[in-house]
């Protein structure tokens, strides 16, 4: 056991040496996440407003603009680039049945009025930020430069638990309480999961202070998997993996900023 314990003390302590001349980050968000699965008609604006639940997310951000004129003064990438490696949280969301088949007054109506579902879920990834303004001008204290949109794109693991009940009636004693397309066997898988998600988004940084951004995103999840929600009904048009939107706004704060090498 020690051996790897001093293994492992000696990478970390490595990266901590290769990585003081660039400028880390660390940032608490918190928004809404709208999940967009089974549960309800696709493109409807009920489905995509309601069956939504609060996310919470914390990020570390590594830089490059501290190095750049080390690396190479004429390639003015790394002055953009920004590195986010995040953990988020989905809190316990409420999904059900909405749109004109749901509406229906009659008993297949009712079964999807009836049928309701929940998911907890926890992410993470690793994203690249690019920012439009170079970072150097946007952090330094002197700077005009206040707004800094970005880009991002990145993956994710996802961890999840759902669950899904009906009002009239147990459905693992009685499945017939569900609508028909989950009614045979396999198509409502309950319980922890897990799924590869590529993210893409935007957003942006607001400097409050000399070390303090005000920042806003906004991104899209596609999940390499359709048992997010636990159904999964022979039917066309339910076939379709699970994808969701994300809006948050937080604060980041600069840990170790300083002024770019040789500036």
């Amino acid at each position: 056991m020690k051996n790897p314990l001093t293994i492992l003390f000696v990478i970390v302590f490595f990266l901590e040496i290769k990585a003081q001349h660039y400028t880390h980050d660390i940032g608490g968000f918190v928004g809404s996440t709208s999940l967009q699965t089974d549960y309800g008609e696709r493109n409807h604006f009920g489905s995509e407003l309601n069956n939504q639940g609060m996310s919470f997310s914390v990020a570390y951000y590594l830089s490059f603009y501290n190095r750049t004129l080390r690396w190479d003064p004429n390639n003015v990438l790394h002055n953009h680039l920004m590195v986010k490696t995040n953990l988020q949280y989905l809190s316990k969301t409420k999904m059900q049945h909405h749109g004109i088949y749901a509406s229906k007054q009659s008993y297949a109506g009712e079964q999807l009025r009836s049928m309701k579902g929940t998911v907890r879920m926890m992410n993470v990834g690793v994203h690249l930020e690019y920012f439009l303004r170079p970072l150097e001008e946007f952090v330094y204290p002197y700077s005009d430069i206040f707004f800094n949109p970005f880009f991002t794109f990145g993956f994710q693991y996802s961890f999840f638990n759902n669950t899904a009940t009906s009002d009239l009636g147990d459905w693992q004693n009685d499945i017939t309480v569900f609508p028909k397309k989950y009614q045979n066997n396999g198509h409502v898988e309950v319980g922890a999961n897990e799924s590869f998600v590529f993210s893409i988004g935007l957003g942006s940084r607001f400097k409050l202070t000399e070390k303090l951004d005000l920042a806003a995103q906004f991104n899209y999840q596609y999940f390499f998997s359709d048992k997010v929600d636990g159904l999964q009904a022979a039917v066309i048009e339910n076939k379709n993996n699970e994808w969701a939107l994300n809006i948050q706004v937080g604060l980041v704060y600069h840990l170790n900023f300083s002024l770019p090498l040789f500036y």
